[in-house]
């Protein structure tokens, strides 16, 4: 008998926002589903799918999320996180897609001259 394999342990999907008093939250998923993502948008949280290394590197400092429900709607669990992560990890993002939007447009200018 074979032995199966393992999936491979990779976090697609981060979770964070704010909670009504300001403190930042955030949660990380291994699983993409569209009732996670929909649930964190509910929350008024931000997702970041599929993320570069340099993001996902800081993202798995984050506590993992809980799904509470089965189906299409569900909630979710997002712990408190220190700010410093939180920050640290929206500024990687955003850094990660600056990068990805300016190797974009050298690509298009290449293949239109």
């Amino acid at each position: 008998m074979g032995q199966k394999s393992e999936p491979p342990i990779l976090d697609q999907v981060f979770i964070l926002g704010l909670d009504r008093c300001g403190n930042p939250r955030g949660a990380r998923f291994t699983v993409l589903r569209d009732s996670i993502v929909s649930a964190a948008m509910d929350l008024n949280c931000r997702v970041l799918i599929r993320q570069p290394h340099e993001v996902s590197a800081l993202g798995r400092r984050l506590p993992m999320g809980t799904v509470l429900g089965t189906g299409v709607v569900v909630r979710l669990l997002v712990p408190n996180i220190r700010r410093e992560l939180y920050e640290a990890i929206l500024d990687a993002a955003r850094i990660a897609a600056q990068q990805e939007k300016a190797r974009v447009e050298a690509a298009i200018s290449r293949t239109i001259h």
